[in-house]
């Protein structure tokens, strides 16, 4: 049965429009809680692939194409106000400047990861970095929204680079892929026992050699640890030293399985 256009209007008389976003001269049209927005069809489909499909999707052969009036309305599911904040990056009349808070901007994220708006992604993840936000928070809220790994290097490496080990409610909150890649690393990082549960970096261990190992355990690789200084030395054995001094040498294990003094190291 074909919907009643009479009914219909009297449903959209009783839906408030937004007050910032239901612009003249809009041409596409959303449904938001119980809100009516009316913008620019240019926005959405310049950047997203989802809207532009949502756009060009037509209810019938000869019909208004969906978001063209107010009863082809875009229906979305979020709330008005987490869905303003989109279009104030669009509509922003403070030229790139925002006051916006940490929480704006993971609600901007989260819209911008799952409609595929990847310059606005870009955006909230250079305002997230400028903010205060603890570590574990950090890396939670970027595990959430599937940022690049490449970006979570970083931080995982902070969490390998201190001398305390992970603590059961921050593995907990890590998730138990991600904590035990932290462990791994943290240990492959390190020639020597614990020191009463803190056990600072080898000198000489630089932070690309960290997010090196992180990222060779995610892939899976075996590689020993090898810093930068290291590899230094080895590209100029030719300078007469004895080469055997600029390999790392072996490691044994203690009865605990942890690794102990090198091979051969002075006592």
């Amino acid at each position: 049965m074909a919907p009643d256009p009479t009914s219909t209007e009297q449903t959209l008389r009783h839906l408030e429009r937004n007050k910032y976003f239901y612009i003249n001269g809009g041409d596409l049209h959303f449904l938001v809680g119980n809100e009516r927005f009316r913008v620019h069809r240019y926005f959405f489909e310049r950047e997203s692939k989802v809207f532009r499909e949502k756009i060009e999707r037509s209810t019938a052969p000869g019909q208004p194409r969906q978001g063209d009036n107010d009863s082809t309305a875009i229906i979305l599911k979020e709330s008005p106000q987490d869905f303003e904040k989109l279009l104030g990056v669009f509509y922003n009349p403070k030229y790139s400047l925002y006051d916006w808070n940490t929480e704006d901007w993971a609600t901007l994220l989260g819209l911008a990861v799952k409609w595929g708006f990847d310059q606005v992604k870009e955006l909230a993840l250079r305002e997230l970095d400028k903010k205060d936000i603890p570590l574990l928070t950090r890396i939670g809220l970027y595990q959430r929204f599937n940022i690049d790994f490449d970006r979570l290097v970083p931080l995982y490496a902070e969490l390998c680079s201190r001398p305390d080990t992970l603590d059961e409610e921050e593995a907990e909150a890590l998730g138990l892929k991600t904590a035990v890649l932290v462990f791994r690393a943290r240990e492959r990082l390190r020639a020597v026992p614990s020191n009463e549960g803190k056990s600072p970096l080898p000198a000489g261990l630089e932070k690309d050699d960290v997010h090196r190992v992180i990222k060779s355990l995610r892939n899976g690789s075996n590689a020993s640890v090898v810093t930068s200084k290291t590899e230094s030395q080895m590209e100029n054995k030719s300078d007469g030293a004895d080469p055997a001094a600029t390999i790392p040498h072996k490691v044994n294990k203690n009865s605990n399985g942890r690794t102990g003094r090198p091979v051969g190291a002075n006592k």
